[in-house]
C-alpha cells in the first residue's frame, strides 16, 4: 500500500467544513422556539383547567345551598298551609270554630223589589186564643230583621277576612 501524501491545502478546507451553515442554525432555534411556545400553551391550558375546576366546585355548593333553600321554603309552606296552622291563624283574626251550639241560621235578607211583611199584610187567624201570642207574633218579625242585619253584616265581615287570607296565601305562593 502506498502511501499518499495530502496536501496542505486539503487539511486546511476541512478544517474550514466543520462550521454549521447558517441554515441550520436558523432551523435548529425555529423549532426550539416552536417547542418553548408549545410548553408555554399546555401550562397556560393546564391552569385555566385548574381554574375552571375550582369555579364548578364553588358552583356545585351554590346549588347545594340553593336546594337546602328550597326544600327549607317548600317545608315552611307545607307547615304554613297545614289545617292546623290554618286553625290557628283564623282564631288570631276572630273566627271561631263551628259547633251546635255557635250556628246562626242564615236568613236572606229581603231585596229592594221585596218588602218585608209587617203586622197588617199577615194574614189573620181564624182562631186566636190568647191576645199575648198575637203581641208576641207581631214582634218576632222585627227582631228577626234587625238580627238578619247583624248577621248579614257579620257575614260580610267575614268574608272580607277570607279573601285577605285568601291574598296573603296567595301573595305567598
Amino acid at each position: 500500500m502506498s502511501k499518499r501524501k495530502q496536501s496542505s491545502k486539503s487539511k486546511t478546507r476541512a478544517i474550514g467544513r466543520d462550521s454549521i451553515p447558517w441554515r441550520y442554525c436558523i432551523l435548529t432555534l425555529c423549532c426550539g422556539l416552536i417547542l418553548v411556545v408549545g410548553f408555554f400553551l399546555a401550562a397556560r391550558q393546564h391552569f385555566s383547567s385548574i381554574d375552571f375546576g375550582i369555579k364548578n366546585s364553588r358552583l356545585r355548593k351554590q346549588i347545594e345551598n340553593l336546594e337546602a333553600d328550597k326544600r327549607r321554603l317548600q317545608l315552611a309552606r307545607e307547615i304554613a298551609l297545614s289545617p292546623a296552622e290554618i286553625k290557628k291563624a283564623a282564631q288570631k283574626i276572630g273566627f271561631r270554630e263551628m259547633t251546635a251550639s255557635n250556628i246562626e241560621v242564615y236568613r236572606p235578607t229581603p231585596s229592594s223589589a221585596e218588602k218585608p211583611k209587617t203586622i197588617e199584610e199577615k194574614p189573620k187567624q181564624a182562631f186566636v186564643s190568647k191576645p199575648e201570642e198575637i203581641k208576641k207574633e207581631d214582634k218576632k218579625p222585627e227582631k228577626e230583621f234587625v238580627s238578619e242585619k247583624k248577621t248579614q253584616e257579620d257575614k260580610e265581615k267575614k268574608d272580607k277576612v277570607k279573601t285577605q287570607i285568601v291574598k296573603t296565601q296567595i301573595a305567598r305562593k
